[in-house]
């Protein structure tokens, strides 16, 4: 009992970490639907800074110094990540790829594309770079869309009756699926007083539930379009390594994942918590939670190696 009721203590030190503070009732109530994510920071009032003596030139120079050799490591950083998507756009423009192939991403955050700083849409985006790039596809080639942030199992099942994303649905010929982070952070905050794994291992049934709901809800749409459903990570390692029950959670929960997929004749599980076991903070957004760019870049990998064999139909013929 006292090894699981470490969890309590290490996930609010996480989020006390990420977010600076917490509201006492932002544990105690729903928060409704299209609310933000509980990933998003909370900022803490900063009082106004003491006026003190300027530093002397010599510290100036220094302090220069450092700014600039912090500004050109994450320049390389992003120099190396631009450089990989680069290399996965021109490594897969041989794909003969049916340029009318429909494709729809569904979900929470992931899909959204929380935390890539560039704006492009995450892993999405980068999918979409890739496959607008090969040999017949068009340069306008889009995937629609429709990630929401803090969406849990029951929010995406409503979502998924909204006309757009209906008829999105309904048309695709591919679709990709992210959900289930925020069902487990919704755990973490109906039992802030008394987390312990029982508490998550109590709530696998009904997760089970929901997300086979998510996947009748699609079929209830498109019989026949392959889902992907792209699994779960735990961006909790680097802080808590020594917590074994936090990637418990995780592999429980992804093994729902997978049964629910293999459930259907035309779906299958993507597996991403491997791409971040190893992975330090520089994979990461300035949240510690989600993936920046170069997190997403191993996604989009990881999703493209599944997806290509549905979407290309042979490699086109190499010129003489």
């Amino acid at each position: 009992m006292k090894k699981n009721k470490l969890i309590i203590y290490s996930v609010v030190l996480f989020f006390i970490l990420v977010s600076g503070a917490w509201a006492i009732n932002s544990f105690s109530s729903e928060p409704p639907e299209d609310s933000a994510s509980v990933f998003t920071e909370t900022k803490p009032d900063i009082p106004a800074p003491k006026q003190k003596e300027s530093d002397p030139p010599e510290n100036d120079m220094k302090k220069e110094e450092e700014d600039t050799d912090t500004n050109s490591e994450n320049s390389i950083t992003e120099n190396d990540v631009q450089e990989a998507v680069a290399a996965m756009v021109k490594e897969n423009r041989a794909l003969v790829i049916d340029p009318d192939v429909k494709m729809v991403a569904i979900g929470d955050s992931l899909t959204q594309g929380v935390g890539d700083s560039t704006g492009n849409g995450g892993y999405v985006g980068i999918l979409e770079k890739t496959i607008g790039s090969s040999s017949i596809s068009a340069s306008s080639f889009t995937i629609a869309n429709y990630g929401k942030r803090g969406n849990r199992t029951d929010q995406l099942v409503k979502r998924m009756e909204e006309p757009a994303m209906t008829s999105s649905i309904e048309e695709a010929d591919v679709i990709l699926v992210t959900i289930g982070a925020n069902d487990i952070m919704h755990i973490v905050r109906s039992n802030i007083n008394n987390l312990t794994y029982e508490a998550f291992a109590k709530q696998t049934d009904s997760y089970e539930n929901r997300l086979e709901d998510v996947f009748q809800t699609i079929r209830s749409k498109n019989e026949e379009a392959p889902i992907y459903l792209i699994g779960l990570f735990n961006p909790f390692h680097i802080y808590f390594e020594n917590i074994p029950e936090l990637n418990q959670i995780v592999e429980d929960w992804n093994t729902i994942g997978q049964v629910t997929a293999a459930e259907d004749e035309n779906a299958s599980f993507i597996p991403i918590d491997d791409l971040f076991q190893q992975a330090d903070e520089s994979y990461y957004a300035e949240d510690n939670f989600h993936p920046n760019k170069r997190g997403y870049l191993q996604i989009a990998e990881r999703v493209f190696q599944y997806i290509k064999p549905e979407i290309s139909t042979s490699e086109s013929d190499e010129t003489e």
